[in-house]
């Protein structure tokens, strides 16, 4: 593309260290934008994702249109197991905390560590989720449980099966992948790909993420955008972006799996289908930017039973990022207020691409302030610049062996810890040390009732070195039992 920034390339003849510089500059600002805009988005997204009328965002916020964050109450839980949590405003949801997760998983190479993610980042994440979705929930807990490699999670619990798990729950998390492979576009699909499928096997997740990373790699190049230019990436993208995955033979041995008992298509053919639906949704995309923006959601089903497809949710974005190009704060909150689609996730894609274009003049700078661990999502983001530049590679050391049962070691360890914390044996002010996230300090204990006889709800609220803050939670029994612990599916698989 002619108006695409030449990022970082020393080769080029009209370079030097001081444009080399400014250029750096522009990317780290991009980065920093679409990481914090994504979860802006998804902060200000979150309160509305269950609200199908204004009179119902109006009686719990007082307004029908929301702009600002606000603070909020959430019921967790079924009528036995349920508790009212009170949200702070400014806070981030699972897509954020998933986010975070997979950046953590990127090593000083750049390239995307799917060993550390799905043993020991996505187990962990289950004691501090927040708004999780049962099928990533569901994956998590069987990839604890089962003594099959993640490549081979093909799970199926109750209404949920891993060939059909086709929501954007892995396209909600690729973002610094995609921030990270801005001059590696062969490793962004493939790294995307490998994302995708450790918790999701449909067409739909794997599609959606691929298609979405690929926006923002395009986005954080592009230096004057044009609409025509960019519908035709896509439409490239949807074509080709699983050319480069023929050549990796764990891409052969997965999809030998996923048709060994398919019911309705072999993948390679549900795949087709998918990138028909995804042309679809391009094509109308052009001929209904002037028309109500709710005609486009219906248009991909973002309403109704699909409204957290990871087709429809990352097309919608683009229907938004494109609407509100000159004024990219209004996309942002039309898919917060898009009451019935799932505004959270569709308003954290928009942030996303707004940051990716813009960087951090995208939107008001009050909305970065009051946002939730706003300091470590830039840290985050300027790690992920010096991964680019080559800052990161000095000190260190890529895991080219990564030993499952150790790292369930790990975990196990800490399950020992967050007994204690559950059961009361450490207090407000006592450290602990996580195997992610390292070192943390209780700030805040809580105990919540609920219906079910002989059981309460703890939440204990940790603010980490690092930067980032995360709330663990568990209903304990009266003898001390914590329900939510991994401990028994840990010990089963320690002899792997």
């Amino acid at each position: 593309m002619d108006n695409q920034l030449n990022l970082l390339d020393s080769n080029n003849e009209n370079s030097d260290s001081n444009q080399l510089s400014q250029t750096s500059d522009v990317l780290k600002n991009k980065i920093q934008g679409a990481l914090v805009y994504s979860a802006v988005g998804d902060a200000l997204g979150w309160p509305t994702e269950f609200g199908r009328y204004p009179s119902i965002v109006h009686k719990r916020f007082g307004k029908n249109y929301l702009t600002d964050y606000v603070e909020w109450e959430k019921v967790i839980g079924g009528r036995y197991w349920g508790y009212r949590e009170k949200i702070k405003e400014g806070s981030y949801s699972d897509d954020t905390q998933l986010t975070l997760a997979v950046a953590r998983c990127i090593n000083g190479y750049g390239e995307f560590e799917a060993d550390k993610f799905a043993y020991l980042e996505l187990p962990l994440w289950l004691n501090y989720e927040r708004g999780g979705g049962k099928t990533i929930k569901t994956a998590a807990r069987i990839i604890v449980h089962s003594k099959k490699e993640w490549l081979l999670n093909f799970y199926k619990r109750g209404e949920i099966d891993y060939r059909y798990a086709g929501a954007n729950g892995a396209a909600m998390r690729v973002l610094p992948i995609a921030l990270v492979n801005v001059n590696n576009e062969k490793r962004l699909h493939t790294d995307a790909f490998k994302n995708a499928i450790i918790t999701h096997g449909h067409p739909r997740a794997i599609l959606g993420a691929m298609i979405y990373a690929s926006a923002i790699n395009y986005l954080l190049k592009e230096s004057k955008f044009n609409k025509e230019n960019f519908y035709n990436y896509i439409k490239e993208i949807v074509e080709l972006s699983t050319a480069s995955l023929k050549e990796n033979d764990w891409v052969y041995k997965w999809t030998q799996e996923w048709d060994r008992n398919a019911v309705n298509g072999k993948f390679k053919e549900v795949f087709q289908q998918t990138r028909n639906e995804a042309k679809e949704y391009l094509e109308s995309m052009k001929r209904l930017l002037s028309v109500d923006d709710k005609e486009y959601y219906h248009l991909t089903r973002a309403f109704d039973e699909y409204k957290g497809s990871g087709i429809s949710t990352v097309f919608v974005a683009f229907y938004l990022f494109l609407k509100y190009l000159d004024n990219p704060e209004d996309g942002i909150f039309k898919a917060v207020n898009m009451l019935g689609s799932d505004t959270d996730t569709i308003a954290s894609f928009v942030g996303g691409l707004c940051g990716a274009y813009f960087g951090l003049s995208a939107i008001n700078k009050d909305l970065i302030s009051k946002l939730q661990d706003k300091d470590y999502i830039l840290k985050i983001a300027e790690q992920l610049h010096d991964i680019i530049t080559g800052r990161l590679l000095t000190n260190h050391i890529p895991i080219r062996d990564f030993n499952r049962k150790e790292t369930l070691l790990k975990i196990l360890a800490w399950e020992i810890g967050l007994h204690e914390m559950f059961w009361d044996a450490l207090s407000e002010g006592d450290q602990i040390i996580h195997p992610a996230l390292g070192r943390g300090k209780i700030i805040r204990k809580e105990i919540k009732k609920i219906q079910r006889e002989g059981y309460v709800t703890k939440l204990i609220e940790v603010a980490f070195d690092c930067g980032q803050t995360c709330i663990f939670h568990s209903r304990v029994s009266s003898n001390g039992e914590v329900s939510e612990s991994l401990s028994k599916d840990l010990a089963k698989n320690i002899t792997i």
